[in-house]
């Protein structure tokens, strides 16, 4: 025994040497492993004199881990012996040594750990080994033993030698019981789950009474000397109604002592608890309606007093539980009418002591009975929506709750929100944390908002004289008084003189919370639309007008000269939120915007909320028409130039690209940009004004540039911070122009919202941040600044920025990594979309570095294997950005850029691995479909129309079908001709012999390749055909064998350029594909060749070559997947 004694206090010690605790921690385990551990630790336990409370403590862990071992039920082999000595042992330790002073001196964590240890023994041996541990833990407490309910006079239960510190080891016990057997809290196995059930079952018989006779002795005999003791047996009684005889404790000997308890002051929060419990017991309507007419719980309450917040929050719980449970019995189909008439009616009774509780000052006890009043409101509103009419009693409910909860609406007038000075204090991303209280408070106005708009839709008219009237008064009294920042009360107390900001802000959030109500129903439209206003109360041009005139209030009253942090953003959140009253009201524009600009707005004193007033600038100046901007350029510009300062602090890099306050900082670059813009700002102006916001932006980027060299510049992450900060203000000045219109029919090279010099000086900040990403390309800062700015420059300069994009991609391509590549494609899809044909010879230049970055990253993992999920889910948005590209490619008729000199060669290579590799990778349905659509589009444009006659993008199998079955002209032929177009600019002759044969090649490598994958890709083992997924793939499959059947056809498309009807009268009646399939070369190989060579019989091969040229895509797709279940078949 010493030496464990002496182990665990080296172990505990934290003076011990290091090897010498590890020493001492080995051998503890040792002790807990060995067989006769327990035995040597329950001597240690029990020993007289006791030895130190930290190794009686690591005693007691032995040997609950010996029980442990024994198995849930204690049926391992030869635990029996063991347990038993065990209860032997510390029942008699319990009952000589915790009878006298020695329980009061016993440190509390060893009783409550010596209580865990007997609970856990005996739920290893009840009912079948200890059949009595209920009645010996309840006769350790000298409490007689009774299992009858409790008689009506409570002369049943007698005192014996009751022993309050045993009885309180005995709550100790019952409670470790409770916390282990029943807490849903707790994660149990199915065995002890299993087992606990039939425990519960054994203790229903009789020990369940013993139990509560125990507890009412406890409570008649010692409540009054002992009030922990009672707290403890009504904590216990709460725990226990769950699943016992209601009736062992709603009878009138409990009942009495339990309500006399609710007048105690040391008690009557337990006791309350207590009664909670019991309500919210899980029973039948019409028991639980009987319940609470026993109970008289509603009356009780309304006699307590309350005044005490602490007890008014268990009482406003008491009050919610038994809402909740009145309001399911008056709305249970299965009660009976008289049932639910006498619940309705206690409800009712119960309805001012909810509006009581929520009245209370305390948020604390106002909350307890939102669930109740949540129930109620959704009752009123299924009644209204009915037709049901609502009683008087409801009806004045509703009428005094609405004033309550626009009240409490509102902030404390004590709370304290942080000095400006506190406010920009250690706040370096210009936001300020959202602290507890505040969290709080949101939560809590979250779900008055839901009771007021409950009540909106009940009662539309008490909604618009409650909320409506309340915004309205604020904004007079504003209008008159004025307002203050430093006073949260009005100045001669509420309604009168000067406006305190607690109202001030009320008033701005009920009118965000009636326009938003507005727009729940139908959208806003302030242009005069009619429309029904919720629940078909009104007119909703007369609603609108309402908001119309509210905003106009608001506006006009000053309100948001106070300069306190909470009335600001929320009042210029409304002005963009609603920003349609500005198309009605458009001289109001004028002064909001000076609001925006002055001491209140973008320049608040409060660092902590200007970041979101910027933001709402940046909306609201999107709000505005382009001509009207021009009148504000100059104040514009000269009112925000202070805030455009950039200070780059790599502490401020957060998750996802953040970058603290110079994110919000973009939102004032992007304005001043979108105020430069309109045409009608006279060019000299807008040069003056861009030179003003570009020459800090140029000078700052050039110097920090000829700080260093390049390579030192690498190093130091302060200044590769500040010249993405130039660089991205740069972008966001651009972005805040108008994009480009590239007319297919002119060159996209002239846009004509720039005027020249504006151009010259976008080509200027394009020319810096190209020279800055050749010389920086290794820093991901760098890379990711200029990929945004020169994506915002060719969406603004069009054509005139494309000579950049093969800068751009040569430098981003040599380093970047995945996630960069995946914003590249995206891009380049979007130029050669946008900027189609011209951008050919660029794209041309640009398709074999980007493919060939594409396949080394698909390369490399092929070969290392993904080291992750994230990285394997990053390669798999690769894998679809990068056929989306292609894709891109071929529906910009771009197509031949592939059959450029550089790039026919490398062509078979290119399509390769989509055919043997993308395509045949059923693990990622949406790129398997991507890799077959992509080789579609390719048969289309290079067997199928090889000249060019036609759009690629609607060039499919159906709209084929149609031309080739019909005497007329397809009108694909009055169509600009943009792949010859394209074909052009890259020097490309479709014609020519060259080209042929980079076709031909193209044939062979499907023959060989892709064809065969259509058969093998939906065969192979994991391909679900049932899946929808899956069947996307099959229908894209489906779609390239009949394309490829088409383009085995002769003469397709005519020499006039139209899709010609030259075929031979085709075999099948009416078919869509059309044509002799006896002179279709790729019938002639499906049918004698490959379908053969897969094993597939002849007569099926014909009669798949039959269906594939007589279908319709859609039919073809249904019978195709028919040929691959019976193919599977064996």
């Amino acid at each position: 025994m010493e030496q464990i004694e002496e182990a665990v206090r080296c172990a505990l010690d934290p003076e011990s040497p290091h090897d010498v605790k590890v020493q001492a921690t080995q051998y503890c385990d040792q002790v807990k492993q060995s067989p006769d551990g327990w035995q040597v630790c329950l001597q240690l336990f029990t020993k007289v004199p006791e030895r130190r409370s930290e190794t009686r403590l690591f005693a007691l862990q032995v040997v609950e881990a010996m029980i442990a071992d024994a198995g849930v039920r204690g049926s391992a082999n030869g635990a029996a012996g063991k347990l038993e000595t065990t209860r032997k042992v510390l029942l008699e330790f319990v009952s000589t040594q915790y009878s006298g002073d020695r329980y009061r001196s016993e440190p509390g964590f060893i009783k409550n750990t010596l209580a865990h240890t007997i609970t856990v023994l005996g739920l290893a041996m009840y009912p079948a080994q200890w059949p009595t541990f209920v009645k010996d833990m309840i006769g350790l407490a000298g409490i007689p033993d009774a299992t009858g309910p409790v008689s009506e006079d409570g002369a049943s239960v007698g005192t014996g030698n009751l022993q309050p510190q045993l009885a309180d080891f005995l709550i100790k016990v019952l409670s470790s019981l409770d916390e282990e057997m029943v807490n849903r809290a707790v994660p149990r196995g199915a065995e002890e789950l299993a087992r606990n059930t039939e425990i519960k079952d054994a203790m229903r018989v009789a020990d369940v009474g013993r139990m509560a006779n125990a507890w009412y002795t406890v409570l008649s005999q010692l409540a009054g000397t002992h009030t922990e003791l009672a707290c403890g047996v009504l904590q216990l009684m709460g725990a226990y109604v769950s699943w016992i005889d209601i009736n062992l404790v709603v009878n009138q000997p409990f009942m009495r002592i339990l309500f006399e308890l609710l007048r105690v002051p040391a008690l009557r929060c337990a006791a309350c608890h207590c009664l909670t419990s019991i309500v919210g017991k899980g029973m039948r309507p019409m028991e639980k309606l009987c319940l609470l007419q026993f109970l008289g719980v509603v009356d009780a309450m309304a006699q307590l007093d309350a005044s005490d917040a602490e007890f008014a929050e268990e009482v406003g719980r008491l009050a919610n539980v038994t809402g909740i449970e009145l309001t399911s019995i008056w709305t249970d189909k299965a009660a009976t009418g008289e049932a639910q008439a006498a619940a309705c009616a206690m409800l009712e009774q119960l309805l001012p002591l909810l509006l009581s509780f929520l009245s209370h000052t305390q948020s604390e006890v106002s909350s307890a009975v939102f669930p109740a009043i949540n129930d109620v409101l959704g009752v009123l509103k299924k009644l209204q929506r009915e037709g049901v009419a609502l009683s008087t009693v409801q009806q004045q409910f509703l009428t005094q709750i609405l004033p309550v909860l626009v009240e409490k609406l509102q902030y404390r007038d004590d709370y304290a929100w942080p000095a400006p000075s506190d406010a920009a204090a250690g706040d370096t991303d210009g936001s300020l944390d959202e602290d507890d209280d505040e969290a709080m408070f949101s939560e809590l106005r979250h779900s008055l908002r839901v009771f007021i708009d409950a009540i909106g839709q009940i009662a539309p008219e008490l909604y618009d004289s409650v909320v409506l009237a309340t915004a309205q008064d604020i904004f007079r009294q504003c209008s008159q008084y004025g307002v203050s920042a430093e006073r949260a009360g009005d100045e001669g107390g509420r309604g009168r003189g000067q406006l305190g900001w607690v109202r001030a802000e009320l008033g701005i959030y009920l009118t965000q919370a009636f326009g938003e109500r507005l727009s729940s129903s139908k959208g806003l439209r302030f242009g005069g639309t009619r429309f029904a206003q919720p629940n078909g109360a009104g007119s909703g041009t007369l609603a609108i007008a309402t908001l119309k005139d509210l905003l106009t209030m608001m506006i006009q009253s000053g309100i948001v000269g106070s300069s306190h942090p909470a009335i600001a953003p929320m009042y210029f959140e409304n002005l963009v939120r609603f920003g349609g009253y500005f198309e009605v009201e458009r001289d109001a524009a004028a002064p909001v915007l000076q609001s925006f600009l002055g001491a209140t707005g973008v320049h608040h004193q409060y660092r902590s909320v200007r970041p979101r007033i910027w933001y709402f600038l940046h909306r609201f100046v999107k709000l505005l028409p382009a001509p009207a901007l021009a009148t504000y350029s100059s104040d514009f510009v000269s009112a925000v130039a202070g805030l455009l300062k950039i200070s780059a602090d790599p502490s401020s890099i957060g998750v996802g690209s953040s970058y603290g306050l110079f994110d919000s900082q973009l939102c004032l670059f992007e304005a001043c940009g979108m105020v430069l813009a309109p045409p009608n700002l006279e060019d000299s102006t807008r040069m003056a004004l861009l030179q003003y916001l570009f020459d800090p932006l140029f000078t700052g980027a050039q110097h920090t540039m000829n700080a260093q060299p390049p390579d030192q510049l690498l190093q130091d992450q302060r200044a590769l911070l500040q010249i993405h900060h130039y660089l991205t203000a740069i972008g966001s000045i651009v972005k805040g122009f108008p994009d480009v219109r590239a007319d297919k029919a002119a060159s996209a090279s002239a846009p004509e919202q720039l005027s020249a010099s504006t151009m010259q000086v976008f080509l200027k900040a394009a020319d810096m941040c190209v020279a800055i990403l050749e010389a920086l390309c290794t820093s991901h800062l760098v890379r990711e600044a200029a990929r945004f700015t020169l994506s915002r420059m060719l969406s603004v300069l069009g054509a005139e920025a494309l000579p950049y994009l093969p800068r751009l991609i040569d430098s981003l391509v040599s380093s970047c990594a995945v996630e960069e590549l995946l914003d590249l494609l995206g891009l380049l899809g979007l130029a050669v979309f946008k900027f189609k044909p011209y951008v050919a010879p660029t794209a041309s230049e640009l398709l074999l570095p980007v493919i060939s970055k594409v396949y080394g990253f698909l390369d490399q993992v092929a070969q290392t294997g993904a080291t992750g999920t994230d990285e394997a889910v990053l390669l798999q948005d690769l894998r679809k950005a990068y056929l989306t590209w292609i894709a891109a490619i071929f529906n910009s008729d771009l197509d031949n850029i592939f059959l450029a000199p550089q790039n026919a060669q490398h062509l078979v290579t290119i399509f390769q691995p989509i055919a043997t590799q993308l395509a045949a990778d059923h693990s990622n349905p949406q790129s398997q479909r991507l890799a077959f659509g992509v080789i579609t589009k390719a048969i289309q444009a290079w067997l199928v129309d090889p000249l060019g006659h036609h759009t690629l993008a609607m060039l499919t199998p159906a709209a084929l079908a149609a031309i080739n079955n019909s005497a007329s002209v397809s009108s694909e032929s009055s169509r600009p001709r943009l792949r010859q177009a394209a074909a052009q600019a890259l020097g490309v002759s479709l014609g020519s012999d060259s080209a042929r044969e980079t076709r031909e090649q193209f044939r062979q490598f499907v023959v060989s390749s892709v064809l065969p994958a259509c058969f093998a890709a939906p065969t192979q083992a994991g391909f679900d055909l049932a899946d929808a997924q899956s069947s996307l793939v099959v229908a894209e499959i489906a779609g390239l064998l009949q394309m490829m059947l088409l383009s085995g056809a002769p003469d397709v498309a005519g020499s006039n350029g139209s899709a010609a009807t030259t075929m031979s009268a085709p075999q099948m009646l009416s078919p869509p594909i059309g044509g002799d399939l006896n002179q279709n070369q790729c019938a002639s190989y499906l049918s004698t060749g490959l379908l053969p060579e897969l094993g597939c019989p002849a007569n099926m091969a014909t009669e798949f070559v039959q269906a594939l040229g007589s279908l319709d895509q859609k039919q073809f797709k249904k019978y195709f997947v028919a040929f691959l279940n019976n193919s599977a078949r064996p």
